[in-house]
């Protein structure tokens, strides 16, 4: 079974911790903020221990969020190439909001917002 983080919004974290759910009930073990964050503990702590032994990194997009073009063109190629480097697979889903984009960081989208048990089955199958 695989370890997977699931990274998102702070407006979307009960999305995130349905699809963690989801994930976690067929057997694999997942890194959700909320699960894990303890007092004293900080965001990038979390992240990089959490990377350590993620397999894959769910990117919780909502385009109800900030879109700063230095994302497009400046941290997701970044991202992208720090999960390669670390061998974790990117699986960018989308969490909330409308016109979701095709594909982020090079990768196809699932979209969760207009069929969730469609873009769960998505998503597992990625897993698989």
């Amino acid at each position: 079974m695989a370890t997977v983080f699931i990274s998102h919004r702070a407006a979307d974290i009960a999305s995130a911790t349905r699809l963690g759910r989801a994930v976690n009930a067929v057997g694999h073990a997942v890194h959700l903020d909320r699960w894990e964050i303890r007092i004293g503990d900080t965001v990038p702590m979390f992240l990089n221990e959490a990377l350590t032994s993620a397999d894959f990194f769910v990117l919780g997009h909502s385009t109800l969020g900030i879109h700063a073009p230095w994302v497009a063109q400046e941290f997701l190629p970044a991202l992208t190439r720090e999960l390669d480097a670390r061998g974790i697979e990117l699986l960018p889903t989308i969490l909330s909001g409308t016109d979701a984009p095709a594909r982020i960081g090079g990768r196809p989208c699932t979209d969760l917002t207009t069929d969730w048990d469609r873009g769960v089955a998505t998503v597992l199958d990625a897993l698989a």
